[in-house]
């Protein structure tokens, strides 16, 4: 039952009550006037005579009333409230629908407990009444006539207060926000002479006043127990409301949670569930108090633990009502009271969040590619092709010359544009872990395995591309698995048994000359059928005629914005060695050197003795038809500190140690002592070698 008193508070109550009115000491008796008792007679007649004194303006013995009355009396004295009579202000129908549409949470909370409320008080002639903050009727209960029920009640629109009825007890509860009883002829107005009433305020999760509860009763069936009973139902409301908004809070969190959370009781079924778990869960429908196995299901149940088992991030996949299965991570945390409490995340989100992290996103578009030669423009369009549609693509071109660059292209410019891009070079991965990379692991699939499995990055890249950089370096075996993964559209993770399906664009590069691999056996004459079907051949550097200076000027002025350094371009003689040059490292190549000439200029123009020499590839940096102006002349260190260095031998020594002085003395053949004096000669920085 909501609404209960213990002995305490009933004493407490009672004394606040009785004990006033046996101090009193009245000289005469109520004479006509009707008296709840006629034990207590004489004080009705002195609190009535006191009453009609304070009405025609005389001192009053403030022992004889209560203070909570006398104030009261004050208080509707200065609101001209009227001294007998049926007072009554109605609010009309529409002004009444907002007020209860404002109120539909102190409303709604409140109902189910004045109905408890009523029926456990001893019938009689009494109502129970619920009003505003303003003392607006919002509701009413009761068992006399004329009182009605909710809508039904002639008293629903109602305003109560001190101003305009005068002194009762929902008029002070509203004002010092306490509970309170008014006797009889402590009403300020006569015309509730006949009535006892007693309320108590509910408040709202802020503390603040929300409303009054208060019944209002015959005088002479007026009880203690009563009144008691009054405060208790408020103090539930208040507590209810506080709960429930509490309990609202949390459903709000957790519906902005994104993972879906499920409740269970010590059963299995169902206490609890979020928005995100009936979205997960493809539910329309509130699936509370039903086993949790109706709406999922998981496909192995070794993947579950034992019911109340604590787990944190273990894998499995469910099979749901529909039909439909879904993969996703579930952690789970006994609830102390009995039940547990389940979160799960879809697989694909938790990837999609890890590829957030991790950054696996394409970065680059058409418009970045740059070089309006004749070659480049016909593979962008090329590209662009290839970006309207899902094609498996490969891309063939030398090293260097950006292969990544258009693969990036494409993934933005397609529908795949807001799903991860993901890039694996299958050179760099260790032939043993390649399929692992590529498929993903179960768990004890291998020594080393996470306890739990891992998705491969086929997984990582659902729904968007997969850039498989260096393709003709993978291993036979694996290439057998690639070729069902492109045929299916199903990989099955290193360990496993089930196949997950996913929705990948494969993107794929090499170097090589596939259709010789395949002539020599290193590669699958199969997957190279599937490949070949939309090829883009990016043109090596030497090929892009007219391209060189545009990107030579292009790097010039992002190395000046990481230096600080005002670098205004080439002078003619340096333009025309980087345009003879055959550059067989292609655009990396061209940026690595702009990027030394960048830091060895001292004035605005880059020179063609700030221009690397390649001895190591038999050639200068030069046109081939001149003789080579800058030459090495490095003697022997000996011991001795005087040997002499040119300024770009020793720059190419520091930057291709990254600014290792011992190993860039080494590489030069002197000691560390004179390379250090060279240094401080050119006037080198080390930073910036260490930087690059």
């Amino acid at each position: 039952m909501y609404v209960s008193a213990s002995k305490g508070d009933r004493r407490r109550y009672e004394n606040e009550l009785i004990a006033p009115f046996e101090r009193a000491t009245p000289k005469d008796c109520y004479g006509e006037f009707t008296s709840p008792g006629v034990s207590h007679a004489l004080l009705w007649k002195t609190i009535h005579e006191a009453r009609s004194a304070f009405h025609n303006g005389k001192e009053i013995d403030p022992s004889m009333v209560r203070p909570h009355v006398l104030r009261s009396w004050t208080r509707s004295r200065e609101g001209n409230a009227p001294l007998s009579g049926l007072p009554s202000v109605h609010l009309s129908g529409a002004e009444m629908q907002r007020i209860l549409e404002r109120n539909e949470f102190l409303l709604s909370t409140a109902e189910p407990i004045m109905e408890e409320l009523l029926n456990n008080i001893h019938p009689t002639n009494n109502c129970i009444i619920l009003t505003d903050t303003n003392g607006v009727y919002i509701h009413t209960l009761g068992d006399g006539i004329g009182f009605g029920r909710g809508a039904t009640s002639p008293m629903r629109g109602l305003i109560s207060g001190e101003a305009i009825e005068g002194t009762t007890a929902m008029g002070i509860c509203r004002v010092e926000h306490k509970a309170v009883c008014v006797l009889g002829c402590e009403h300020y107005n006569s015309y509730f002479d006949g009535w006892s009433c007693s309320a108590a305020p509910i408040f709202d999760h802020h503390n603040k006043l929300a409303g009054t509860l208060s019944m209002t009763m015959e005088r002479d069936s007026f009880n203690h127990h009563a009144f008691g009973l009054v405060i208790a139902a408020a103090k539930a409301v208040t507590e209810q409301m506080q709960l429930k908004h509490l309990l609202q809070e949390t459903r709000a969190i957790m519906d902005i949670l994104e993972e879906a959370v499920v409740v269970l009781d010590d059963s299995g079924c169902i206490r609890m569930m979020n928005k995100c778990a009936k979205r997960l869960f493809h539910l329309d429908e509130d699936m509370c108090g039903k086993p949790l196995s109706s709406v999922a299901d998981p496909m192995d149940v070794r993947q579950f633990p034992e019911y109340g088992t604590p787990a944190k991030d273990n894998e499995c996949t469910l099979r749901l009502a529909d039909g439909t299965t879904l993969q996703c991570l579930y952690s789970s945390s006994p609830v102390p009271e009995g039940g547990l409490c389940l979160t799960l995340r879809e697989s694909s989100r938790v990837n999609q969040l890890t590829n957030r992290m991790t950054r696996a996103k394409a970065i680059y578009n058409f418009s970045d590619i740059l070089g309006e030669s004749q070659s480049t423009r016909q593979t962008i369009k090329l590209a662009r092709m290839a970006s309207e549609n899902s094609m498996t693509t490969l891309i063939l071109g030398e090293s260097g010359v950006g292969k990544e660059l258009f693969a990036q292209a494409i993934h933005n410019s397609s529908a795949r544009r807001r799903q991860p891009f993901i890039v694996i070079n299958c050179g760099a991965i260790p032939r043993d872990l390649v399929q692992s990379e590529l498929f993903g692991y179960e768990s004890g699939a291998f020594t080393g395995a996470a306890r739990q499995g891992a998705p491969g990055k086929f997984e990582l890249a659902d729904g968007g591309t997969l850039f498989l950089d260096e393709i003709g370096d993978m291993p036979l075996a694996t290439q057998a698995s690639l070729l069902r993964v492109l045929q299916e559209g199903e990989v099955t993770r290193v360990g496993g048994k089930r196949s997950r399906r996913v929705d990948v664009r494969v993107v794929a590069a090499t170097h090589h000359n596939l259709a010789e691999n395949v002539e020599s056996g290193t590669f699958r004459h199969d997957l190279y059928y599937r490949l070949n079907v939309l090829v883009i051949n990016v043109p090596p550097l030497r090929r892009r005629e007219g391209d060189i200076h545009q990107l030579a000027e292009f790097f010039l002025k992002k190395m000046a914005r990481s230096l600080g350094k005002q670098l205004t371009g080439f002078s003619p003689q340096a333009l025309r060695c980087l345009e003879h040059y055959d550059w067989p490292g292609n655009i990396r190549e061209l940026e690595n050197t702009v990027e030394r000439a960048a830091v060895l200029a001292d004035g605005p123009l880059i020179t063609e003795d700030m221009l690397p020499e390649f001895p190591s590839q038999g050639r200068l940096l030069l046109p081939k038809q001149e003789t080579p102006a800058i030459k090495h002349n490095v003697e022997s260190d000996a011991g001795s500190d005087k040997t002499a260095m040119d300024k770009q031998r020793l720059f190419d020594a520091l930057y291709t140690t990254r600014g290792n002085v011992q190993a860039a003395a080494k590489k030069i053949g002197v000691s560390r002592v004179t390379l250090y004096a060279q240094i401080r000669r050119h006037g080198l920085s080390l930073d910036s070698f260490r930087q690059c």
